[in-house]
């Protein structure tokens, strides 16, 4: 089991005073409940700490405790911060309008997941090998030797089940599983943290993946499969991209699909999310469209003509399972 032996990174959380936080566009459980148990951490240690992510934190999380305390980019005044502290964010262009804030600062951390990620801070805790990064703050509440309480725990668990596939996932480990049973010895309302996380859906989310499988296409002799959501589509529902979260798995979970895309259309850079099964791959066309991600999980933002990307990502994945055969 891994432990967190980053002594700059550990020097850097006791030296400072002040800290600025911020995660990716689009947060997910993982950024948001790393986001928030770490928050959580760094206040008990008498730090002044600031929560910051570029787009609202889902209303499906915003149960959480701590989560009113997120605030937008626009509510930051120009201030002076110690310490930027990026969290599963893969790379700088993911933090969307936080990374002003997070430049500004006087010194840069980051703690993340991400396989692809390109190491952009002054010190760095990245580990590709780690099935969440709500697994790695784990790791720094015990370089710290602190004991998580109910609220940090329901935070770990949200961020460690939601990034796993709840346990489902080929990223989940052993230490995965003894993260959840540390977070679980705390006394945590698990079965309530679990229905709102993994149940409940939102009835525009439900509408949006109504319309996202009216236009599901198999493509490779059902080898990979493709759904689209357009901008009609989320006007028409209301909807926003909070609810498309999860949507792409529909589509990868088809009996003998490998790949799968979701294309969202609804923003002028159009949103792209990818999924496969080992052995195969799609951070590597993520990144061809200036994406990034995780091997078997990948997303990108691009302003390719739909048919453009559309075909790209397809001759990609034909080629796979080609050379797969």
């Amino acid at each position: 089991m891994m432990k967190m032996n980053n002594k700059l990174l550990l020097s850097a959380l006791y030296g400072a005073d002040s800290i600025l936080m911020c995660t990716h566009i689009s947060p997910d459980g993982d950024a948001i409940g790393s986001m928030l148990a770490c928050g959580r951490l760094l206040d008990k240690m008498g730090k002044k700490v600031y929560m910051v992510c570029a787009d609202p934190v889902p209303a499906k999380l915003r149960f959480l405790p701590g989560a009113d305390k997120v605030l937008l980019p626009d509510a930051l005044e120009e201030m002076s911060v110690d310490l930027a502290l990026a969290l599963d964010c893969a790379d700088e262009s993911r933090m969307g309008k936080c990374f002003d804030a997070y430049s500004r600062c006087k010194n840069h951390v980051q703690i993340d997941h991400h396989d692809t990620n390109p190491q952009y801070a002054a010190i760095n805790e990245v580990d590709g090998h780690a099935s969440s990064t709500g697994c790695m703050i784990w790791r720094l509440m015990k370089a710290m030797n602190v004991e998580p309480d109910k609220e940090m725990a329901a935070c770990i668990y949200t961020a460690i089940s939601t990034d796993t596939g709840n346990f489902s996932f080929s990223n989940t480990d052993e230490e995965t599983f003894a993260c959840a049973a540390a977070m679980v010895k705390t006394g945590f309302d698990l079965n309530d943290i679990s229905r709102k996380v993994h149940l409940l859906r939102e009835e525009k989310h439900v509408r949006l993946l109504g319309s996202a499988l009216k236009s599901l296409r198999l493509f490779a002799d059902g080898n990979c499969a493709c759904m689209t959501l357009t901008k009609e589509a989320f006007e028409a529902i209301g909807a926003g991209n909070e609810h498309t979260d999860g949507i792409v798995n529909y589509a990868l979970n088809i009996p003998g699909v490998k790949m799968a895309y979701l294309m969202d259309l609804h923003e002028e850079k159009h949103k792209i999310s990818f999924r496969a099964i080992a052995p195969y791959r799609v951070s590597h066309i993520a990144a061809m469209l200036g994406g990034g991600g995780h091997v078997l999980a990948a997303g990108c933002r691009t302003e390719m003509a739909e048919e453009e990307a559309a075909e790209l990502i397809e001759r990609e994945m034909r080629k796979q399972i080609e050379e797969l055969k």
